[in-house]
């Protein structure tokens, strides 16, 4: 190989580097990590500054030094959701690139640094040092992501509230995949660095980002190859279109335009099957007896959105081998009264208990572990219902599972409804099904804007005047 081409592809080897650090937040998360790009620079700055030192242990340490400012940076950015956590990740691009232009002492200002790279790996060797390290970074994520790990990240990534009620932790996933993509990022800075022997605060631009973002997109955001493929695609091309002088920049963008409308999932889902769909769990046959906290109990919960009281001093209990049914109008509170036991909700008065643990300021996930499992609105219950069951929980919060169900499937719903209490698990079901109701629940609770107005056996609550008026619209 020449000079040239060794260049060539150790470069090629730096940016999918960088790109397999992104995909672990960008890809499998889909967190929008503006980032990425400034600290490729961090790691080349590290390397820059301690390579006169350290040598070749310069660029290992930058790794790690990258990776705990990514982990530090997480912390409280990873807790904000959607384009709040891309502006917190933009913010703190602007703030390293600032401190590489300002910090003239430390950096070099806007000359950069120069000169350091006598004791680092050149040629040959920094072009094998990058693509073992890359091969090595492919493989793992491959291996991490191909089995239940990366159902649970899919999950986390497409239905983020149901992920939190199975016990799955998003803050903690996504703070690791942070700091894991940080470091790898820091390692393509460092390689960064050795290959071109001067660090300027272009190192730390956002166009930095920008070959990040569109090498994961072209090559694939998920695929363990994609990163690989983006980074080709993203060094070599303008290369070959250099020829057509000031035309170049046109033709690329036409050719990255090719590949997103007709390759949308990445150059690498061309070359690979596709992969099967997320088996869906099925309900077990056998339900194992329910294990962990006798009772579950509200007392004088209260929660106000803006001036509406949405729950107003509400007090219930289920115990294990329970059913007990929440009706009520559209807008009584129902609903609302799920999210606060599960977590996605946060009182603002009142105590809710597990025996006597008090869980009303734990998240959503810990509440989950610790035995109370959650459904949501959905056209179909089986899937989202067999799911929470395979966690095996002392307490399912059901949210109208019988909405869109014929008479068969509502059939089979109060069959497993009776086996889930038969297996000594309390059941809070809501559901505008009266009939089915007052047919499997052991007592109805009647909300009507967030206040109970009535409570007992079915039949007492159905024969009551203020539910017959505010639910069943009939007149006192």
């Amino acid at each position: 190989m020449t000079g040239y081409a060794v260049h060539l592809v150790t470069l090629i080897g730096i940016y999918a580097l960088m790109g397999v650090g992104y995909q672990l937040v960008f890809g499998h998360l889909g967190a929008l990590n503006l980032a990425q790009g400034a600290l490729v620079g961090v790691g080349a700055y590290a390397t820059a500054l301690l390579a006169p030192t350290l040598g070749l242990f310069a660029m290992p340490l930058a790794v790690v030094i990258t990776g705990l400012l990514a982990l530090l940076a997480a912390w409280p950015t990873l807790r904000l959701q959607s384009h709040y956590f891309a502006l917190a990740t933009l913010a703190l691009a602007a703030l390293i690139n600032l401190a590489a232009v300002n910090i003239e002492s430390v950096t070099g200002g806007a000359n950069g640094l120069v000169g350091f790279g006598a004791r680092l790996p050149h040629g040959v060797w920094l072009m094998a040092l990058v693509w073992l390290c890359l091969i090595a970074a492919v493989v793992v994520q491959s291996w991490l992501f191909a089995g239940r790990l990366g159902d649970a990240a899919r999950l986390l990534r497409e239905a983020p509230l149901a992920a939190a009620t199975l016990g799955i932790d998003g803050a903690r996933w996504r703070l690791i995949a942070f700091a894991a993509g940080g470091a790898l990022a820091g390692g393509a800075g460092a390689s960064m660095a050795a290959l071109n022997g001067v660090v300027s605060p272009e190192a730390t631009g956002f166009a930095v980002m920008v070959a990040c973002l569109m090498l994961v997109v072209l090559g694939g955001s998920r695929h363990p190859l994609g990163a690989v493929l983006g980074a080709a695609l993203t060094v070599c091309l303008p290369e070959l279109l250099r020829g057509f002088h000031a035309a170049w920049l046109l033709l690329y963008a036409v050719a990255t335009l090719l590949v997103v409308l007709f390759a949308p999932e990445g150059l690498a889902g061309l070359f690979s099957p596709r992969r099967a769909p997320m088996a869906s769990p099925e309900i077990p046959k056998r339900l194992p007896p329910a294990v962990g906290a006798e009772t579950l109990a509200l007392q004088c919960v209260r929660k106000r959105f803006g001036g509406v009281d949405a729950v107003s001093d509400v007090s219930l209990s289920l115990k294990r081998g329970e059913i007990v049914g929440l009706i009520g109008p559209n807008g009584s509170g129902k609903t609302t009264l799920l999210n606060l036991i599960s977590g996605l909700e946060r009182a603002d008065s009142g105590a809710i208990r597990l025996d006597a643990e008090a869980i009303e300021r734990w998240p959503t996930h810990r509440i989950a572990r610790l035995g109370v499992g959650r459904t949501f609105q959905s056209r179909t219950q089986s899937v989202p219902l067999a799911r929470v069951l395979a966690e095996r929980p002392a307490f399912l919060l059901l949210d109208e599972p019988a909405a869109g169900l014929g008479e068969r499937e509502r059939q089979e719903l109060e069959r497993l409804l009776h086996r889930l209490r038969d297996a000594g698990r309390g059941v809070l079901i809501v559901d505008h099904d009266i009939e089915l109701m007052s047919r499997v629940c052991d007592r109805l609770i009647c909300l009507d804007r967030g206040v109970v107005v009535a409570e007992g056996a079915p039949a007492e609550v159905r024969a009551n005047a203020d539910v017959r008026a505010s639910f069943l619209g009939v007149a006192a």
